[in-house]
């Protein structure tokens, strides 16, 4: 049975792909492959005994950022852009994914002693990785999200043709994504979906970041479930320029050149803050949760928090950009 309230289901881009610029992401990229290629041959399609053992390997990367990130800012006296907070939060997210699966789909014993062996050899390649490289590491969990988010398509599908029951989701599951009573496995599986196009997105995000360069935008397009956007929005009479710079600042677009994914629902990234800036004419900014509208101009910016849903709107001709801040732009 589907879930009544369709419509909190989120939505992912199933398209996202990051193309390989250097040797760093084809060393990714081809490790992300070998380890689907074994993945694919242990598990075949048993996918509920799949996202057990993957998942208890997901939540070491995280940890092993925040970790890393944490011990270097304490190094170097330096604040951590919100990278610790958003990569302890991810290790959190996919150790509830694994939590919900093993309600599901009980593990083997061969599957335990595998887990054992799995966790230990990859949280200590994974240590080594981030400390010679930590961009290739996101790089490599960006991969691996990416190869999660098809696995668990492939999984809607089993279940949508019949092939894999549609049971029941546990009451973990309920609990922490607030799923309804009558809530499937399907419906579990669409929302972990969710987290993990949202975690791919993150760590791209993160490696263009290392590489200083952009290669990913910093607005989320997806209906990020696993972590609870930020409730609060500038109001007009707040501070109008940003007390800090933005590391990223988009090209000027005009009522025509708007990108369409702005003017649909979507996401700011976590760790990240926006500063849509009005420099001719007017756009209405609407936010979701909770729902409000501002109309920006030149004289009043819009500033959206982390993870909060929104779209813009062009009120006639209008001239905007859009800025990117590691800290809210608006405290010195």
């Amino acid at each position: 049975m589907k879930r009544d309230n369709t419509s909190t289901i989120p939505a992912v881009d199933l398209s996202v792909h990051h193309q390989p610029g250097d040797i760093s992401d084809r060393f990714a990229l081809g490790i992300t492959k070998l380890l689907r290629w074994c993945a694919d041959t242990f598990f075949a399609k048993r996918y509920g005994h799949r996202a057990i053992v993957l998942e208890t390997v997901a939540a070491v990367p995280s940890m092993v950022g925040a970790t890393l990130t944490h011990l270097r800012c304490l190094r170097k006296l330096e604040a951590d852009r919100g990278w610790i907070r958003t990569l302890m939060e991810e290790a959190e997210n996919e150790r509830m994914h694994l939590m919900t699966f093993v309600a599901i789909a009980k593990p083997t014993l061969l599957e335990r002693w595998l887990i054992l062996l799995v966790q230990w050899l990859f949280y200590i390649g994974f240590f080594v990785l981030y400390l010679f490289s930590a961009r290739t590491a996101h790089r490599l969990v960006g991969y691996f999200e990416e190869e999660a988010v098809v696995s668990y398509t492939h999984y809607l599908n089993e279940i949508d043709a019949g092939r894999s029951p549609n049971v029941a989701a546990p009451a973990i599951a309920l609990q922490y994504w607030g799923l309804p009573g009558n809530a499937t496995l399907r419906d579990v599986v669409l929302v972990v979906r969710a987290d993990e196009a949202h975690h791919r997105d993150v760590n791209h995000s993160f490696a263009a970041q290392l590489g200083d360069h952009i290669g990913h935008s910093a607005i989320n397009p997806g209906l990020n479930s696993d972590l609870a956007p930020y409730p609060w929005h500038a109001s007009t009479d707040e501070i109008e320029k940003p007390a800090i710079a933005p590391y990223r600042q988009t090209a000027d677009f005009d009522e025509n050149t708007l990108p369409a994914a702005l003017k649909r629902r979507h996401n700011t990234a976590s760790g990240v803050w926006g500063v849509v800036r009005v420099k001719q004419g007017q756009l209405k900014l609407t936010f979701l949760e909770p729902h409000s509208e501002q109309v920006l101009d030149a004289s009043h910016p819009g500033y959206l928090a982390p993870q909060q849903a929104h779209f813009v709107e062009p009120l006639g001709k209008v001239s905007v950009c859009v800025e990117f801040y590691h800290s809210d732009p608006r405290v010195a």
